[in-house]
Parts: C-alpha cells; sequence; structure tokens
C-alpha cells in the first residue's frame, strides 16, 4: 500500500501506451487531410469534360436540320453529319487541341424531329467523364 504522504509521479506503461496510441490517430488523420490525394485532379478533369461538350453541342445546334456533309467539320452544315463523330478533341477545323489529347468526343445524332443528340466526352484515365444530351428540331 502506497504512503499516503507520498506523491506519486509519472506514467505506468499502460497509460503510456494509450496515449501514444491516441497521438498517432490524430496525427494520421491530420496528415491524411492535409497531403493531396490520388483523385485531386477528378474536379479539373470533370471541368474540362463539361466544356469539351458544351463546346461541341454549341456548334452541332448551329446546324441545319439536314444539311450537306461533304468536307470537313468546318464544311458541314447539317446536325446528321456529326452521328458516329469519334475523335481526341479538335476545333471544327480539323486542328487538333494537344492539351485535350487525353480525353475521346463520341457524339451520337438521332434521326427524327426534333433530333436527340448526345455527346459524351470521356478521359484516358476513366475518371471524370460527361454526357451532354440536347435535341434540335427543323424549324
Amino acid at each position: 500500500m502506497p504512503n499516503p504522504n507520498q506523491k506519486l509521479r509519472g506514467f505506468t506503461l499502460l497509460e503510456f501506451i494509450a496515449a501514444l496510441v491516441v497521438l498517432g490517430l490524430g496525427s494520421a488523420l491530420l496528415v491524411s487531410f492535409i497531403t493531396p490525394t490520388a483523385r485531386s485532379a477528378d474536379p479539373m478533369i470533370q471541368a474540362q469534360a463539361r466544356a469539351i461538350a458544351s463546346a461541341y453541342m454549341d456548334e452541332i445546334l448551329l446546324r441545319e436540320h439536314g444539311g450537306n456533309c461533304a468536307g470537313g467539320r468546318g464544311e458541314w452544315s447539317g446536325i446528321q453529319c456529326y452521328d458516329g463523330l469519334s475523335e481526341s478533341p479538335n476545333d471544327q477545323f480539323g486542328n487538333a487541341i494537344p492539351a485535350l489529347a487525353d480525353f475521346q468526343v463520341l457524339v451520337s445524332v438521332s434521326s427524327g424531329n426534333p433530333a436527340e443528340i448526345q455527346i459524351q466526352v470521356n478521359h484516358a484515365s476513366g475518371r471524370g467523364g460527361f454526357n451532354l444530351v440536347s435535341a434540335r428540331g427543323d424549324y
């Protein structure tokens, strides 16, 4: 039995181990919030995919419902010309955009009135794809 007049100092081994575990878990949690994760680029990839899809959709919606499909994309005058288009992002004149080479654009245009236009943009990493759907009537 300890002497009541004697002050006890220090920690027991069990208290020391418990404190060490708590501090270790706390610092591991803190480091996980501070360090970037492998998926931190996903929002940027998603935003780029959305911008690419929007640019293609704007281009297609400016075309006629019918139209001529001769020549390259810059010369197409109809929305049906885009059906089945699959490419890395290019401008309408076929010039590649090297900074977007990791993306793939797939376009589908249904027949009918109104025609349904679907644009799917995928990234080479398999993350951050984007789908955009619109309709274009013959007016």
